[in-house]
């Protein structure tokens, strides 16, 4: 199925349109022009400085809005995923905001940005500022600091955000072949990030007909919103991948020999969980024990079982969703030699039980907050 010219000019008029909080911030950012190009954090020197905007921007809010919560309340520098991605979805669709003062910021999650319409906008970040243009794809992993400078009706910028398990069991699987990008994400998912990745797209209208429609079905509300959106989701990276992998812009040097061999260690770590233990991987790659410490600490700060865990767990999570699969193969496939442990653990992790978060993480979604 291909989204026609007309529906993407109908979609894209769609998106253009200021809503609520977009022309709120316009207006703010009219009275106080000096946030136009100010670029300020939550920490260190920058801290005073947003203290001071959030309580401009707190204050305008309850004067023009006094029944509604503040739309950045809770909104810490490092956002959560369960502030922005809702209980029972792995993926969510939003437009970015517009007339947004530059607030460094860095997430959780994973986020994809695709630009239907540059309009002059920019991402920033402390060490530089990168335009972008019509049909670019920006990767944010977690932990990278930065904002976008998106001062117009014209700056159309759509944000995919993606759980870290998702990605995880997902899509890093499909870089295993690419040792520049698979390093790259190695480190990102485990450790904060220090730059992006860019894409320049414009004129693909294969990944321009996938994003669309994935649009579409976010705005639908419909049953299987969130598995239909993962499927779009996985096809829009695929083809990203086929056509554009040996393109990708970085913004800063960001893989060394150290970063390759973590990759490879992580890797390996991925696909033997039933059996996988230091001894073992040391024996694989012919490393001493206290060299693979050494490498896992350096670039994820987790100690081997540390690390191990946090993997099992996120494949867990994913595990979960197939109602078909019983707990006490869950916890053979991630290497548990009983469920009771794997309970203890996973309770551990995640507050609850696996049987409980299953029960609250169904495989039917229908209508979660539609994006704004």
């Amino acid at each position: 199925m291909e989204v026609s010219k007309l529906e993407f000019a109908a979609l894209t008029a769609e998106l253009r349109q200021l809503n609520e909080k977009e022309q709120f911030l316009k207006v703010f950012l009219r009275d106080h022009p000096e946030y136009r190009t100010a670029l300020i954090g939550s920490t260190g020197a920058y801290e005073a400085d947003y203290d001071s905007l959030m309580d401009k921007l707190r204050i305008r809010w309850k004067r023009f809005f006094p029944d509604e919560p503040f739309f950045l309340e809770n909104s810490l520098y490092n956002l959560r995923e369960g502030f922005f991605i809702p209980e029972g979805e792995n993926v969510r669709i939003i437009k970015n905001l517009r007339y947004m003062p530059l607030i460094l910021h860095s997430h959780q999650f994973i986020e994809l940005n695709y630009v239907v319409r540059s309009g002059g906008s920019q991402i920033m970040y402390e060490n530089g500022t990168i335009p972008l243009r019509d049909g670019d794809i920006v990767l944010d992993p977690p932990g990278f600091s930065h904002c976008f400078r998106a001062f117009g009706e014209d700056c159309i910028i759509l944000d995919i955000l993606m759980r870290v398990s998702t990605f995880d069991t997902t899509f890093f699987t499909l870089l295993t072949h690419n040792s520049y990008l698979s390093a790259l994400f190695s480190n990102a998912l485990y450790r904060p990030a220090k730059g992006c990745i860019l894409w320049h797209c414009n004129g693909d209208i294969a990944l321009q007909n996938i994003m669309l429609l994935a649009c579409q079905e976010s705005l639908a509300a419909e049953k299987y919103r969130d598995k239909m959106l993962e499927l779009y989701i996985t096809q829009f990276f695929l083809t990203l991948m086929r056509r554009h992998e040996n393109e990708a812009v970085f913004s800063i040097p960001m893989i060394s020999d150290s970063d390759e061999q973590f990759r490879t260690l992580l890797n390996y770590m991925q696909t033997h969980l039933q059996d996988i233990t230091l001894t073992k991987l040391a024996m694989q790659y012919n490393y001493s024990e206290r060299h693979i410490l050494r490498l896992l600490k350096k670039h994820s700060g987790k100690s081997f079982t540390e690390l191990l865990t946090e993997i099992r767990m996120n494949r867990a999570v994913q595990l979960l969703k197939n109602p078909a699969i019983p707990i006490p193969r869950i916890a053979a496939q991630l290497g548990y030699a009983s469920k009771g442990y794997f309970v203890k653990v996973f309770r551990s992790a995640y507050g609850v039980d696996p049987d409980t978060y299953r029960g609250t993480d169904p495989v039917t979604e229908s209508t979660a907050d539609q994006p704004g």
